[in-house]
């Protein structure tokens, strides 16, 4: 009697941790806050934001919302939402003049997103977007090996919007899960190391005026700052001569 008494609990127990479990971590998202509350998270005393407006209320997918910003003293910004560990959560924030890449899941290019929200009078006409990998040589274990430079690229207009995003194009995820693969095959030796590891991609933005010419969006002259993690990604600004 005593023993299946102790099987009942057993099974009670299992029955309880599985519905936490299931609770806590793949239940649906609720109802995501609305503009009220997500303007009050933000303006927390540890974030030091003074919000003016939030712009919009943007989902990526069921669990992941991108919220454009503008502040008091005029910069624009962007937030990034998840939903994690049974509550909407600010992942990352950030005030500053360079667009970035939300890595949803790191692994899968399929899921990055640029993103960027610049001050309306910075007369943006489009943005240009690269992903750029400098010629390379390398020597793993011995092996001497050549690396050739890829440049890519694609145009997305501004819509007369501040902000926007844009997953990357289906022909940078194919090289990048590609160049991903190779690079861990290329991982040297612990014993032995490389002499010159090999190059790495990087990604890269242009702002185009109205008038044809690249110039970097200044408006407001505020120093921009952020909070993030490793599943965003900054941009670097690229000048005529950086690129051909």
């Amino acid at each position: 009697m005593k023993r299946k008494y102790v099987l009942w609990l057993l099974v009670i127990f299992i029955i309880l941790t599985c519905g936490m479990v299931y609770w806590f971590y793949f239940a649906p998202p609720a109802a995501f806050p609305d503009k009220g509350k997500i303007k009050n998270i933000l303006m927390d005393p540890h974030n030091g934001i003074d919000i003016a407006e939030v712009q919009d209320t943007i989902f990526l997918d069921d669990k992941h919302v991108y919220i454009p910003f503008t502040t008091k003293t005029e910069s624009h910004g962007i937030s990034l939402w998840e939903w994690k560990k049974h509550k909407w959560q600010l992942s990352s924030f950030s005030t500053g003049s360079m667009p970035f890449i939300w890595k949803i899941d790191s692994d899968d290019p399929a899921t990055h997103i640029i993103m960027w929200n610049f001050h309306p009078e910075n007369n943006v006409d489009y943005l240009k977007f690269f992903l750029i990998k400098e010629r390379g040589y390398s020597i793993t274990e011995g092996k001497h090996q050549y690396g050739p430079g890829v440049q890519m690229d694609f145009r997305v207009n501004s819509g007369g919007l501040s902000y926007g995003y844009s997953p990357i194009p289906s022909e940078w995820q194919e090289y990048m899960k590609a160049e991903n693969k190779l690079m861990k095959a290329m991982k040297p030796n612990p014993f032995f190391g490389d002499l010159f590891p090999p190059a790495q991609y990087y990604f890269g933005w242009q702002s185009i005026s109205k008038d044809g010419t690249v110039e970097f969006p200044s408006i407001p002259d505020i120093n921009g700052f952020g909070s993030g993690g490793q599943s965003t990604e900054n941009l670097r600004f690229l000048n005529e001569n950086d690129v051909y």
